[in-house]
C-alpha cells in the first residue's frame, strides 16, 4: 500500500507542477501533465530506478487512468448543453463535416500504406483516421477566450464545429471498438450491425434522458442528503456505461451522454453550478492529471527514431486535414480567408478525447505486434496529439496578433 501512496504523491505532484508550468507558458495543462509522464519514463529508463520502472505496469495507475477517462467524458458532457448539439448554423455543420471526413480519410490512407500487412490492419488504419478526426473543444475554447474572440464569427464557428466533431468522434469510437472486438476486417453486414448497436444505444439513452431528466432533477431536489446531484449523475453515468458494454460498445459513451442530461434548465442554476464545480474539481484536480501522466509514462520517443517520416507525415496530415477540411467550408460559407484559416487552425488541436481513444486501443492490444511500426504507433499518435495541441494556440495567436479583443 505504501508503494501506491508514494506513486500517487509523485505522479500527482509532478503532473500538477508541470501542468502549472505549461499553463503559464500559454499551453493547456494536459501538455505539461503528459510531459511529466514522459520525464518519469525517461528517468526510469536511463536512471535505472526500479521504483520508477514499476509505474508503467502498475495496476494502480491503470485503475486511476480508467477513472480519469470516465470523469473526463463526464465533465465533457456537462460542459455541452444539449441544445448546442442541435442548434448550429449550416456553416458549423459544414465545417464539422469537412473537419471529420478529410483528416479521417487522409489518416486512414496514410496508415494503410505505411502499416505492414497484418490481421488488424483495417482496425489500426481506422484508429489513425479517427484520432486525426478529433478536435479538442477545451483547447479551442481556451485559446479564443484568451484572445477575446470567443464570440466572433471565427470563435463561434470553431467551438460549435469542435463540439460536433467530438460527438462524431464518440460515434466513430463505437465503430472502432466494434471493429477491435471482431479482430479483423469487418464485412458490410458486421459494420451495419455495429452501426445499429451504436444507434440503439443513443436511441435508448436519448429517449431515457428526454423523458426522465426533468423527473430525476425534481426527485434529486427533494433529497436532503449532501451531494445528491453528484450521486445521481454518477448512477446515471454508470447505468449508461453498463448499457454500452452490454451492446458491445465502449463504456465511455455512458458518462458523456449522462452529462448531457444534467444542465441548468433541469437542475436550476445554483445546483448545476455546484454539480459542475464538484465534477470539475475531482476531474481536473485528481483523475485527469493521473490519466495524462499515464499516457506519458507509456509513450516514448522511439517512434521518432524508428519511423521519423511517418511521425512527421502524421503531424502534417493532422494539421492540413483540419485546415483544408474545416477551413475551406468556412471560407465557402462567407468567412474571409484569414477567418477561415483561423477556423482550420483552431480545429487542429487534439486533446483528451483523442488520447482516450488511443488509450482504449492500447488496452485492447492493438499495438501488440513485433513489427516496429505497429509497436510504435501508440507513441506516434501521442506525439501527434502533443504537437498539434501545442501548435494550435501558437498559430492562432500569431494569425490574430493584431485582432485581439477587437470583436472581429
Amino acid at each position: 500500500m505504501i508503494d501506491h501512496l508514494i506513486h500517487l504523491i509523485l505522479l500527482l505532484l509532478l503532473a500538477r507542477f508541470l501542468g502549472e508550468v505549461a499553463a503559464r507558458l500559454g499551453q493547456p495543462a494536459l501538455v505539461g501533465e503528459i510531459l511529466a509522464g514522459l520525464l518519469l519514463a525517461l528517468a526510469a529508463l536511463y536512471g535505472n530506478a526500479s521504483f520508477l520502472l514499476e509505474l508503467a505496469d502498475s495496476t494502480f495507475l491503470d485503475l486511476a487512468a480508467e477513472f480519469g477517462i470516465f470523469f473526463l467524458l463526464l465533465l465533457a458532457g456537462l460542459e455541452i448543453a444539449p441544445s448546442e448539439l442541435f442548434r448550429h448554423s449550416a456553416r458549423s455543420v459544414g465545417v464539422a463535416l469537412g473537419g471529420v471526413v478529410v483528416p479521417l480519410t487522409l489518416g486512414f490512407a496514410l496508415a494503410w500504406v505505411v502499416i505492414p500487412e497484418n490481421p488488424l490492419l483495417f482496425v489500426q488504419a481506422l484508429l489513425v483516421g479517427v484520432a486525426l478526426a478529433i478536435s479538442a473543444v477545451p483547447v479551442a475554447i481556451g485559446v479564443f477566450m484568451d484572445l477575446g474572440m470567443l464570440h466572433t464569427s471565427t470563435g463561434r464557428t470553431v467551438v460549435a464545429a469542435a463540439i460536433l466533431d467530438d460527438v462524431a468522434g464518440l460515434v466513430l469510437l463505437a465503430l472502432l471498438v466494434g471493429a477491435i472486438t471482431m479482430g479483423s476486417v469487418p464485412g458490410i453486414e458486421a459494420m451495419i450491425w455495429v452501426v445499429g448497436k451504436a444507434a440503439l444505444f443513443f436511441l435508448i439513452a436519448g429517449t431515457t434522458g428526454y423523458f426522465a431528466a426533468s423527473r430525476i432533477a425534481d426527485f434529486v431536489a427533494r433529497l436532503r442528503v449532501p451531494a445528491s446531484e453528484f450521486s445521481a449523475l454518477l448512477l446515471l453515468a454508470l447505468a449508461f456505461s453498463g448499457l454500452a458494454e452490454m451492446l458491445g460498445l465502449d463504456f465511455i459513451l455512458g458518462p458523456f451522454v449522462a452529462g448531457l442530461f444534467f444542465d441548468a434548465k433541469n437542475l436550476g442554476a445554483a445546483r448545476f453550478a455546484r454539480l459542475k464545480a464538484t465534477t470539475s474539481d475531482m476531474t481536473l484536480g485528481l483523475f485527469a492529471p493521473l490519466f495524462f501522466v499515464s499516457i506519458g509514462i507509456r509513450a516514448d520517443f522511439a517512434a521518432l527514431t524508428v519511423m521519423p517520416g511517418f511521425v512527421i507525415s502524421l503531424i502534417v496530415i493532422a494539421l492540413l486535414g483540419k485546415v483544408l477540411g474545416a477551413g475551406v467550408p468556412a471560407w465557402l460559407s462567407g468567412l474571409t480567408r484569414k477567418e477561415a484559416l483561423g477556423v482550420g487552425i483552431g480545429m487542429s488541436g487534439r486533446g483528451a478525447v483523442e488520447l482516450v481513444i488511443v488509450s482504449i486501443a492500447l488496452e485492447a492490444g492493438l499495438f501488440d505486434h513485433p513489427d516496429p511500426v505497429i509497436a510504435n504507433l501508440f507513441s506516434a499518435l501521442v506525439l501527434m496529439a502533443l504537437v498539434t495541441t501545442i501548435l494550435t494556440p501558437i498559430g492562432l495567436r500569431f494569425l490574430f496578433r493584431n485582432d485581439e479583443n477587437s470583436g472581429l
